[in-house]
Parts: C-alpha cells; structure tokens; sequence
C-alpha cells in the first residue's frame, strides 16, 4: 500500500524537498499507482460524489443547454469532454440528447479527453450505446475545435502550490522527509510565476495564511483557448474569484483531501488512495483566458445556471419524492451542490444573439421563471 509513498520519499531524498504542487501531482496522476489512475473514485465505491451520482438531470441539463447554444450560434454540433471522470455524466448527456433532440444527436461528434488508461476502459463500458459517437484523443491532440467544450469537476483537480504568510514574508510550502514523516517545510518561492501571480490578482494574504495557487490551470486554459477555432468553453466547478477566494477566513487555504466519502486534512496518508483537491480560482480562469481570445460570456452559481438550463422542469416531471430531491440537490444553495459551485461560460470567434440566455443577468432569469412557473 505504501509503493507510491516508498517513490515520493525517494524523490525527496534525492532533491532534498519537492513542492506540493509535485507532491499533489504523483500522488493523483502517478502511473498505475496515482489515484486517478489505477481505480474508479466516483459513486458509491470511491471517495466521493459529483452533481453526475446526484441525479441524471445533471447531464439532462447540460444536454439542453448545449442543443440551445448550437442551435442560437453558428458553431458546429461537436461536444468535447475533458477529463470525463466515470463516463455517466457523457452518457447521460448523450441519452437526453438522443431521446429529446435526435436531429442533434445525429449530427452529434462527442470527444473525451482522457489521460487515465483505466478510466478510459471504464468509460467505454458505460457508454457501449453511444460508442460510435465518440472519439477518445489526448488533450495535445485536440486542434481547430469547433463546437463546445466543457468540464465538469476537473480544474480542482489540478496541482497546485501551497504558499503562507509568515509575519509579513511570503514563503511557499514544501514537502521534505523528516523524522521519519512527509511535512511541510517553508523556503524561498519554488518559481517566479508565484509572485506574477500573486502581484497580478493583487492577493492579500494576513499572518499565518495560506494560499493554494494553481499554475496548471493558467496554462491549461491557454492552451485550451488556443486549440479552439470557434465555439464555447464551460468550466464547472467549485470555487470563486480571487477577490472572494484569498480571504482571512480561509486561513488554512482550500485544499482537502477525501477517502471513502470522508473529508480530511491528511494531506501525507493514504498516498494514492484518497483525492486531493483545491478550490479553484475563476479569475484566472477568466483572466489567462482572454489571453487567448476566449471572452466570458457568464460567470454564475451552478444551482442558477441549471435554473436557466432547465431544471424546473426536471423536478416538475420527477416520478418519485426520491427522485425529485435527488434533483432539488443539485440546486440547493446551502447542504446541496449548490454551495460552492459555480459555471464559468467563455466564447471564442462567436456572436450570440441580443437575448441570449446566458447573456442574462440572475433578476432577469428570476423574472422569466416567475412567469412561466407562476
């Protein structure tokens, strides 16, 4: 059980310390031995649950929502995933689609991008009705996209750095091998893009504080941007804007751990067995975006972005009281999906029309729904 934590000590003892953003790295993305890469983490037999275990209104939803964005632009009818997790939520987008909106669905290529071999083989099983719809690539594979790209619980899975507050000096957090044990060891900044960042997002931190800064995401989201031709990126997610994310009162930071559907701080247990995750910052998102001529469209709750997709009328038509608060969860802002989450909506070489749903700022979306549901 402790293979990966055996290789992890030994990169250590040969470069003396690593960063967390390495440490996060191995222990998720590790071949055959990463968490990510030698077992399925979703549902009942993993660690945790996503809105796509919650209820298959989810993906019913995001099934709508990209029909009416095709169908209101003048991108192709593609959809790509990237990083789709157990394959259910592609299914169920697929399913809806294929029931609800064939003429979409025929015209329909669906990508994943996947660098998990084990996933992939689960995703295969899961979606054998849809297979000859789907091209599985890798993400350096993906070029010219046309069409809408999404993820859905992916960027929080990014490495990222650990950086603290100490008496007014600002020190990164390293993972060394002392005394027998994996602990953290404050030294000098492991790269001057920390700083970029720090400057950039104008982050203030107070004593003590600690911050969890995700370069990855910086990189992939240009990256990302540079490989669409035209079309939309959604990025769903838990997280914020800087503003709201670097605060005194998230002293700890937001990285976290999660075995067996059970939170905790033991960032150095379990090596390769339990999920690693960080709250993610849309502002970076929405800032290295532009970079690369992706322009935010909406950056909204999930719980109302669902609202503006649908939802309503998935509870409406729920067969069960079981069903239908499965599907209310996904919208409650407090104990439900709700919290914490949120849809970051960007564009790329598209025009959307003057009353384009989600150009919608939330009173206007509470009006129109008031309306029809009244």
């Amino acid at each position: 059980m402790d293979k990966l934590k055996d290789i992890v000590i030994k990169k250590i003892q040969e470069s003396g310390k690593i960063t967390f953003s390495e440490y996060m790295d191995m222990a998720l993305y590790y071949p055959e031995l990463g968490y990510y890469q030698k077992e399925n983490p979703f549902g009942i037999q993993g660690s945790f649950y996503t809105s796509v275990n919650a209820s298959s209104s989810f993906g019913n939803c995001l099934g709508k929502s990209f029909e009416y964005i095709a169908g209101e632009t003048n991108i192709s009818n593609n959809i790509c995933e990237i990083g789709a997790g157990s394959g259910l939520l592609a299914n169920d987008i697929l399913s809806y689609l294929k029931s609800h909106a064939p003429e979409y669905y025929n015209n329909c290529n669906y990508t994943i991008v996947e660098k998990s071999k084990y996933l992939i083989y689960e995703q295969k099983k899961i979606l054998e009705d849809h297979i000859d719809k789907i091209t599985w690539r890798g993400f350096h594979d993906l070029n010219n996209f046309d069409g809408i790209v999404f993820s859905n619980e992916l960027v929080d899975a990014f490495p990222v750095h650990r950086i603290i507050n100490i008496s007014g000096a600002i020190k990164e957090l390293f993972v060394i091998y002392y005394d027998n044990k994996l602990q953290f060891y404050p030294d000098s900044l492991s790269s001057p893009a920390l700083k970029h960042y720090i400057d950039k997002f104008k982050i203030n931190t107070v004593d003590k504080q600690i911050i969890d800064v995700n370069l990855h995401s910086s990189e992939w989201i240009k990256h990302l941007g540079s490989k669409l031709k035209k079309g939309f990126v959604i990025t769903i997610d838990y997280g914020d804007t800087s503003e709201k994310l670097y605060t005194p009162n998230r002293i700890d930071g937001t990285v976290t751990c999660y075995f067996k559907h059970t939170q905790n701080n033991d960032f150095f247990e379990r090596v390769g067995y339990q999920d690693i995750t960080a709250f993610i910052d849309f502002s970076s998102l929405i800032s290295y975006g532009a970079e690369a001529d992706l322009k935010p469209i909406t950056f909204i709750s999930q719980w109302l972005y669902l609202l503006n997709s649908g939802i309503l009328e998935e509870i409406k038509k729920a067969k069960t009281d079981l069903n239908r608060v499965s599907i209310q969860s996904l919208i409650i802002p407090e104990a439900g999906f709700g919290t914490n989450f949120n849809v970051l909506m960007q564009s790329k070489n598209v025009e959307t029309p003057e009353n384009f749903r989600y150009n919608k700022k939330a009173d206007k979306i509470f009006e129109e729904l008031s309306k029809t549901y009244s």
